[in-house]
């Protein structure tokens, strides 16, 4: 921790004068990159009145520039440009085709994205939720309870989710139609909720039974129920065991979460097997991982903050 003042300033005004040169050259590129107009124009012509009807053109503004793509359904002929700072550069051969693939790709890749990454908080927050319950009935006296919870764990992580997933999105309306779930991320979400809570709860489980039993003894004397005892000092220091291994298991379930595209769900690996397809190239497969490496590397990055946050006075 840098404890001189005068340090922290200069570091400070340097970071802040780093970003006011990046916004400024941002928005110069913003104010001079050519309207789609200009862009359209640059277009083949030849292509368009060949095309006819098999015509189609997709065009995408990404703030500091834009980029167009005409093509023939028929041919799969393209042309495409990139407008910025004021040029308009054409983007038909060698690698800057490729690029030109990867500038295109991107909206749908992070629609993907973004379902994936919803997916997962929804499935950990809720299997979470879960999971305490599970992780209080397996270390419960109470021997229903307790047999119950057992169970419950063992078979969410003794099986495949995969095998799970498939339960619940086709199985489910074969024992009765009243089960149907039509909602693909619905589905996705429940079979992942249930999953998660089972191996949230073993982490929980563990959390809690690490602490001290002189503690709960001396909750005990003091006169405190189990459930306050738990509630009140238990449970807080536990959750700064619980960061670390709650951690692997978003980024586990983040990278399982793939598996949803075996019921056509858009998620990130459905949306980049489209395009794939649809485009005859595997190239489609770098910029997809390297946008799985980066949430991957955000949310690692914020649970490593949290952890540091909650161990701060450990």
């Amino acid at each position: 921790m840098d404890r001189n003042p005068k340090s922290s300033n200069k570091k400070l005004k340097r970071v802040a004068i780093t970003l006011i040169v990046i916004l400024a050259a941002l928005a110069a590129l913003a104010l001079t990159k050519p309207d789609r107009e200009t862009i359209t124009a640059s277009l083949s012509t030849t292509l368009i009145e060949n095309a006819g009807s098999k015509y189609a053109e997709t065009y995408n503004d990404f703030f500091v520039f834009n980029i167009i793509r005409a093509k023939d359904s028929n041919t799969a002929e393209t042309d495409t440009y990139i407008g910025i700072a004021g040029n308009m550069v054409n983007v038909n051969t060698g690698f800057m085709k490729t690029l030109g693939n990867v500038i295109i790709w991107i909206p749908a890749l992070m629609r993907g994205a973004g379902v994936t990454i919803q997916l997962t908080m929804a499935a950990v927050c809720a299997g979470l939720v879960l999971s305490v319950f599970l992780a209080l009935g397996k270390i419960s006296k109470i021997k229903p309870i307790n047999r119950f919870c057992s169970a419950y764990i063992f078979f969410f992580r003794g099986s495949p989710l995969l095998m799970q997933l498939f339960f619940v999105y086709y199985g489910l309306p074969q024992l009765n139609p009243a089960f149907a779930i039509n909602d693909k991320f619905l589905a996705a979400f429940i079979a992942f909720s249930l999953n998660s809570g089972a191996y949230c709860a073993e982490i929980i489980r563990a959390a809690i039974q690490s602490i001290e039993k002189g503690q709960f003894e001396a909750s005990s004397v003091l006169g405190l129920s189990y459930s306050q005892t738990m509630r009140l000092i238990i449970i807080p220091q536990s959750i700064r065991r619980l960061i670390p291994p709650v951690a692997n298991e978003f980024i586990m379930m983040l990278k399982d979460a793939s598996l949803v595209s075996i019921i056509a769900l858009a998620d990130l690996t459905q949306v980049t097997r489209s395009i794939s397809s649809s485009s005859s190239s595997v190239v489609v497969y770098i910029p997809a991982m390297i946008i799985y490496l980066l949430i991957t590397a955000l949310f690692t990055f914020i649970f490593g903050r949290l952890e540091k946050r909650f161990s701060v006075y450990q």
